[in-house]
């Protein structure tokens, strides 16, 4: 007994290391393949986040672009209508079907599309 009790206390430094290094592995390269795991989700759902907030504010931008432009050219439009019915002349009168066929032009446009001019020149409903 005496003999079995020595080479355990000789030889337990030697166990426990050879237990540790054992231990690391098998334990060590699963718990650092998790931790890439992790790591590469999150970087993954940082760029998902990013790309997203990207998308959105290229959306808000060109739907704010595309706005801008129809309103510029509502104020061309009406702009242009101005200086008309002001030009010299403009008083005199004119062949009914090229006065019908610029008021219809116009009412095409959204700056006249509501306009009381426009809404009395649609048919009716039915």
């Amino acid at each position: 007994m005496p003999i079995i009790i020595e080479l355990a206390r000789r030889f337990a430094p030697w166990i426990a290391l050879g237990g540790l290094i054992l231990l690391l592995l098998i334990a060590g390269p699963a718990t650092c393949h998790r931790l890439r795991d992790a790591q590469a989700r999150a970087r993954l759902s940082e760029e998902q986040a990013r790309a997203a907030s990207g998308s959105g504010q290229d959306a808000v931008a060109t739907v704010g672009a595309a706005a801008h432009r129809d309103q510029q050219s509502d104020d061309l439009t009406t702009t242009n209508d101005l200086e008309i019915r002001h030009a010299q002349g403009a008083n005199a009168p004119i062949d009914p079907a090229v006065h019908n066929s610029g008021i219809g032009s116009l009412c095409r446009r959204a700056a006249y599309r509501d306009s009381e001019q426009c809404r009395m020149r649609r048919p009716a409903a039915r």
